[in-house]
């Protein structure tokens, strides 16, 4: 695969739309290092966060083929998003259930701030769709990787100690997140780090490597 292209506009531009995950990967890089400088249940927040953002990749790609859909309008692009958006959010409040607690949400509209930036910024459609498109493969191909490399390998549990943990009160009680959290914290530094670098560097793939769906 070569390697992407620079684009993005100007530098101004990318770090403002790249602030939401360079906060969110220095968030998960505090919670590994020093996580006593956080509040005692963050490692639970960060759990979710992750469980959210799987949802949100997943919705991603077609939710941005909706809003960017070319013959559409402003109203015809935005209902279906509003559906399908409820249709994801009853998944995420199964997960505030399960927490017995009502930040899920906080999360998931944290996580989308790093979605939309694309979607308003202005440019031409074509290059905005082929940026989403870009940063959706990448999105996709940058947590499997990451997924795959912290479940292989030891990660080291840093300042996670077991105090650390038992605080946190994590639901369940198997699971690689649940029995070793330090895999999912780690995994989150890779993952947000790759999302942040990709957005501050304006960089996309060539078009012939994207799915034609998000090439239309």
């Amino acid at each position: 695969m070569r390697k992407p292209r620079s684009h993005g506009g100007p530098a101004f531009v990318r770090l403002l739309g790249a602030l939401p995950d360079v906060a969110t990967a220095c968030f998960f890089a505090v919670l590994w290092l020093a996580p006593q400088m956080l509040w005692p249940q963050a490692l639970r927040t960060g759990l979710l966060m992750m469980l959210v953002e799987f949802i949100l990749v997943h919705a991603a790609g077609m939710l941005g083929g909706i809003v960017l859909a070319r013959d559409a309008g402003t109203a015809r692009r935005w209902k279906p998003v509003l559906g399908v958006g409820v249709l994801y959010l009853v998944f995420i409040a199964a997960w505030a259930w399960q927490f017995q607690a009502w930040w899920p949400l906080l999360a998931l509209a944290w996580l989308l701030a790093g979605k939309v930036a694309l979607v308003i910024r202005p440019m031409p459609d074509a290059d905005r769709r082929h940026q989403l498109a870009s940063d959706w493969a990448i999105g996709v191909m940058a947590y499997l990787a990451g997924a795959a490399i912290t479940t292989l390998l030891p990660i080291p549990r840093l300042g996670l100690t077991r105090d650390v943990v038992g605080a946190a009160e994590l639901p369940g009680t198997s699971g690689l997140w649940v029995t070793h959290p330090q895999s999912v914290v780690a995994f989150s530094v890779f993952y947000f780090s790759v999302l942040a670098l990709v957005k501050l560097l304006g960089w996309r793939l060539p078009a012939s490597q994207l799915p034609a769906a998000g090439s239309r």
